[in-house]
């Protein structure tokens, strides 16, 4: 067992000096180095704010401000995870506001501004590409010991076209760690946009001595991880158990809700014919009214959707709609109380939910998002059972699957968790195979919605990396997404592809290299990451 042991480390200190060869190779020979708003960590840190808060001084409405604060703190970075900029903005400013009727100071406020500064730059809107400067002008000196959010300012001056500005804090991240791998190739981006190549090639020097100290670090904690296996293998120490995890599901998510009617098909079940002039009348206004809640919702402006949508009910109700439309337009109205920050108009949502009509069951959309509702004021057992609903109406919908599990798991049902996971697989392996067939053959299935991948975007999740041990290549990947996981590790995703088969051809490329066996295609539709995936 010893030889075995010495073998292994053996080849494990060629692997580190192969490594390291490679990465000098590589600093030489690749001098082409890219910095842009695709840089960007996103950052779940809302609990830094509290670092500037007495906690002691707090009363109870303070304390509530931040609560509400939190969570539209958290609801913004889940928004620029699927590069919704106008749900994140919407999202920090909520935050901004809570936190300012907190009284936090200017200390804790860097964060949400900092946010709301990396929110406005990655919009395709280039009104609010120029609000970036007024964020960061409202930044204190307290973040400068910050190194992640000093990171991200760096990117924030770049893309705002003040170079000097960020080699000066790329500089001073280096500093703060000399293994933060990614923002050595940053800086010399800044620099060979300046054209300062000496420095450009300086930095890339700097960067494979760093990576080389690394290598070494990893050699040494490699050596004692062996020596360690030798002891346990020799009966020195106990044997370790491996327990398989059960599934963790995903969360219900509030801001998985968002109105996806509008003002034609609203009514698409009434025969218009029907409706004298007068009635005609009401009916525009009602649908009028019903654009708007639309757009305030979907902006997270809940309490000005909550009257649009009050009129919109009301000029239908005058017109004499169905009650099913009727119901479909209170459904939405109950959403936006649902969403509301305010606790009395909450309390609103589930009177309304409790009264709509049974025809707005017969759809899946419907009964997901009641089942949303339902899980935060109402009852789990309802939104389980609608969750089942929404299955046996769509079997393929994959996401309520994921839900049902985290609801079992939080129930303490692991037996039922395991189960509905295994259907979760079972008819996304079957989904894989019918869209791979469509986008080969051009022929749909008969029975499946396959109009969640309508529009996408196809990524490939490159695997989950420490900062530290990262492929050699892997920021010479295009449109590259670093999400935070904590512990010093990230999810990696590329590319940014309009068609799967380009994904494809992607993936299989990159499969054939080191570090990359783990790799996946992921689907996301309208910013939002569905639950499809393909792999290797």
């Amino acid at each position: 067992m010893k030889k075995i042991i010495r073998i292994a480390l053996v080849f494990s200190f060629l692997v580190s000096i192969v490594n390291a060869y490679a990465v000098q190779t590589q600093s030489k020979d690749q001098t082409s180095v890219s910095i842009s708003k695709n840089d960007f960590l996103f950052l779940s840190d809302a609990q830094k704010v509290m670092d500037f808060v007495n906690v002691k001084n707090l009363n109870d409405r303070a304390s509530e401000q931040i609560k509400l604060a939190d969570q539209s703190y958290a609801d913004g970075v889940q928004f620029l995870n699927q590069g919704n900029s106008v749900k994140a903005i919407a999202s920090f400013k909520s935050a901004f506001k809570n936190y300012k009727r907190a009284k936090v100071n200017e200390d804790g406020l860097n964060y949400p501004n900092l946010q709301l500064a990396v929110a406005h730059a990655i919009s395709d809107v280039s009104r609010d590409n120029k609000k970036v400067i007024r964020y960061l002008e409202l930044v204190t000196k307290s973040i400068d010991k910050d190194k992640d959010w000093t990171y991200n300012m760096a990117i924030l001056y770049y893309v705002n076209r003040e170079e000097e500005k960020a080699s000066e804090l790329l500089e001073s991240v280096v500093k703060m760690d000399k293994f933060f791998f990614k923002a050595y190739g940053n800086l010399a981006a800044v620099y060979q946009t300046i054209g300062d190549n000496k420095k450009s090639e300086k930095t890339l020097i700097r960067l494979a001595s760093a990576q080389n100290a690394f290598a070494e670090k990893e050699r040494k904690k490699n050596l004692a991880a062996a020596k360690n296996k030798e002891k346990i293998s020799d009966g020195k120490g106990g044997k370790p158990q491996f327990v398989a995890a059960p599934p963790k599901g995903i969360d219900l998510d509030r801001a998985s809700l968002s109105v996806k009617d509008d003002s034609k098909s609203i009514l698409k079940n009434e025969s218009i014919v029907n409706f004298d002039d007068r009635a005609r009348k009401k009916l525009q206004e009602g649908q009028d009214f019903f654009d708007e809640g639309a757009i305030f919702f979907n902006k997270g402006e809940f309490e000005l959707a909550i009257k649009s949508f009050k009129s919109s009910l009301k000029k239908f109700s005058q017109a004499k709609v169905s009650e099913y439309t009727l119901s479909k337009v209170t459904a939405n109205l109950a959403m936006s109380y649902f969403r509301s920050e305010s606790e009395r108009n909450q309390k609103k949502a589930m009177p309304l939910i409790d009264g709509l009509s049974k025809q707005i069951y017969s759809q899946r959309d419907w009964n997901y998002n009641i089942a949303v509702i339902q899980n935060f004021i109402g009852s789990k057992e309802k939104s389980m059972a609608l969750l089942q609903k929404c299955n046996d109406l769509d079997k393929y919908f994959l996401l309520s699957y994921q839900n049902q599990v985290a609801l079992h798991n939080e129930s303490g049902d692991l037996k039922k968790a395991k189960k509905t996971f295994n259907l979760h697989e079972k008819y996304k392996d079957e989904l894989t195979e019918i869209y791979k067939e469509y986008v080969s053959t051009g022929v749909m299935q008969d029975g499946v919605d396959l109009s969640f991948l309508e529009g996408a975007i196809f990524r490939v999740f490159l695997g989950s990396f420490s900062e530290y041990s990262l492929p050699i290549d892997i920021y010479l990947h295009d449109d590259l997404i670093m999400v935070p996981l904590g512990d010093d590790y990230f999810n990696f995703i590329s590319g940014n592809f309009n068609s799967y088969t380009i994904a494809e051809n992607y993936l299989k490329k990159i499969s054939l290299r080191d570090g990359y066996s783990e790799s996946f295609i992921i689907a996301f539709k309208d910013g939002v990451r569905t639950d499809f995936t393909v792999s290797q």
